[in-house]
């Protein structure tokens, strides 16, 4: 299967908004990223083109992380989603991988993420919790390997660490 990954445009909200529904099974992912780009809140968003069919999808927003008084922005992955006609063909995968190019690209250290523990790591994410990042999806003692991190540049990385906010759009997702 042939497929190309590239930005997003405006004439791709429509395709986008159906494939976060169908691949989530409603509507809270789509309106999350309709809301991330309303709110000009969206780094970058990559969409996955085959025979001229938009069939995945992966937005990119700014998380604060504070650590005492320091604050700092690093981005976050999420929602990533492919058609469910297309999935387990690979296309998911091409996406983080353009994903993790593009944020080193762009000067970026961490790339943050709520996500599945057994599918991630294979792009070089790690749980976040033992590098010293705490999240609101993290509860206290809880299991926490589903919030993850992948150090993009080492030196960027060196010594911080703290609590990391997401977008509050998320927030209100994860309510619906």
């Amino acid at each position: 299967m042939s497929f190309v990954i590239r930005p997003e445009t405006p004439a791709d909200m429509e395709a986008i908004h159906r494939i976060e529904a169908a691949a989530f099974e409603g509507e809270a992912h789509a309106v999350l990223v309709n809301r991330l780009r309303a709110e000009g809140a969206l780094l970058l968003s990559h969409v996955a083109v085959c025979n001229d069919e938009i069939v995945g999808h992966a937005a990119y927003s700014l998380l604060t992380i504070t650590d005492g008084g320091r604050v700092e922005h690093c981005p976050a992955l999420g929602p990533i989603a492919v058609d469910p006609p297309y999935q387990r063909r690979g296309i998911g995968s091409a996406l983080a991988r353009a994903g993790l190019d593009a944020m080193r690209g762009l000067g970026y250290g961490l790339l943050f993420l709520v996500g599945n523990p057994r599918y991630y790591p294979r792009f070089g994410f790690q749980p976040a919790q033992p590098l010293g990042f705490t999240s609101d999806y993290v509860a206290p003692g809880g299991p926490h390997e589903h919030f993850m991190v992948a150090v993009l540049d080492e030196r960027a990385a060196g010594g911080f660490c703290g609590h990391t906010r997401f977008h509050p759009a998320f927030a209100e997702a994860e309510a619906s």
